[in-house]
């Protein structure tokens, strides 16, 4: 689930591996699978994390392939690993990573409170490690109704504190996001045939880091197409990154998926 919930885990993926020059799937990409049923913290339910576009179930899970991006080809799993009285938790699962984020049900739908990653979003870069922490989320990340043609945003700021040997700074970043609904289309992918509906997102993250007194700034900017199927979730993703000078184009599809 991404940024809608899709985006901001792929920034932060993005992030956390090219930025590092990570490579957690290395040769070959695991097949699919469908996470167990695991403990869960909170069995009630939130009437405002109610969206047909993306049930909110405890221990509902949905299991990806994505292919094209900068680390190569990988499978994983995003679960709803916890309920709360006001959201739930989202924990992916990748090949050699896990990520937890926070997400919070209001009247407008469902906002995302950290790009990724928990509290803070871990960032190894060189000799430096990055703890981002957010400041402030305005806008929505997923309506809880979408019309027609319907446009929204979603800003998210954060503060880094930058550790590399004998030298401790802060690192700025910012998240944008901008959406519109482009109707229902029939899609096949290998989780099953669904009419769909079709988001098209845009989106940048700045994040700015100190080098010995010399600022370097880490652009990624995108367009997405991404497909949800109502009752489902997240289906498929179409996205085209340029991180920092880099070109890429990424297909994500929903492979099997268990809504309890």
């Amino acid at each position: 689930m991404r940024q809608t919930p899709h985006i901001t885990l792929f920034i932060t993926i993005l992030v956390l591996l090219t930025a590092c020059g990570g490579n957690p799937q290395n040769a070959e990409a695991p097949l699919p699978t469908i996470l167990p049923a695991g403990g869960s913290t909170t069995t009630g339910s939130n009437e405002l994390c109610d969206n047909p576009l993306f049930p909110v179930k405890q221990n509902a899970s949905w299991t990806y392939y994505s292919v094209g991006g900068p680390n190569g080809d990988f499978t994983y799993t995003d679960t709803i690993t916890s309920l709360t009285p006001d959201g739930f938790v989202l924990t992916s699962q990748f090949p050699a990573l896990s990520l937890t984020q926070n997400w919070s049900c209001t009247p407008e739908g469902y906002v995302a409170q950290q790009l990724g990653g928990g509290t803070t979003a871990s960032v190894s870069m060189q000799n430096m490690i990055t703890d981002f922490n957010t400041l402030q989320v305005s806008g929505v990340s997923l309506p809880r109704t979408i019309t027609p043609t319907m446009q929204w945003k979603y800003d998210l700021s954060m503060q880094g504190s930058v550790a590399m040997p004998g030298e401790q700074a802060q690192s700025p970043g910012t998240f944008s996001l901008s959406m519109q609904e482009l109707g229902t289309e029939n899609i096949t992918i290998p989780a099953g045939t669904f009419d769909a509906t079709k988001l098209q997102a845009t989106f940048t993250a700045n994040i700015d880091v100190d080098f010995e007194g010399s600022p370097i700034r880490y652009t990624i900017n995108g367009t997405s197409l991404l497909w949800y199927a109502p009752g489902v979730g997240f289906a498929k993703s179409i996205e085209n990154i340029d991180f920092s000078g880099t070109t890429f184009t990424s297909t994500t599809e929903l492979q099997s998926y268990v809504l309890p």
